[in-house]
């Protein structure tokens, strides 16, 4: 396991939401980020990561993301999270689970894809669900 990888994704999750500048550093300069909001269209650099977490920020009223568990494997961790939050101009809730795929180099993030199925975000790592260990 790869303790400094799991340090650094629960790094970016908790900054997320909170601090912009703390989130900024836990990227690297050439991220690649595939949101399914946007059907996994890839956006590239720091600055298209920070549109992508702007916007989500500028879509909710309120918003809570809850890390329910993490699994790494080499460089890569998968990171399930329960989101829950209510529209800014629907007022809807919303609750629902992502399963989120890093990829660190360099001791920053170097790739997000987000899954909406768990087996598929750790078969992307090469492992089967009976197969995963949780570290959370």
């Amino acid at each position: 396991m790869s303790q400094e990888n799991v340090d650094l994704v629960q790094e970016w999750l908790e900054s997320f939401t909170d601090d912009r500048d703390a989130f900024r550093d836990t990227l690297h300069p050439e991220i690649e980020w595939f949101p399914f909001e946007d059907n996994h269209t890839p956006s590239y650099g720091v600055e298209g990561a920070m549109r992508i977490r702007d916007s989500w920020l500028d879509a909710w009223d309120e918003i809570r993301a809850g890390l329910e568990q993490i699994v790494d494997e080499g460089d890569s961790v998968v990171a399930s999270i329960h989101l829950t939050g209510t529209g800014k101009s629907s007022g809807v809730g919303v609750d629902a689970r992502l399963h989120l795929l890093f990829k660190v180099r360099g001791g920053k993030i170097a790739y997000v894809y987000e899954h909406t199925d768990r087996n598929e975000a750790l078969e992307s790592v090469g492992l089967a669900e009976q197969d995963a260990h949780a570290d959370s």
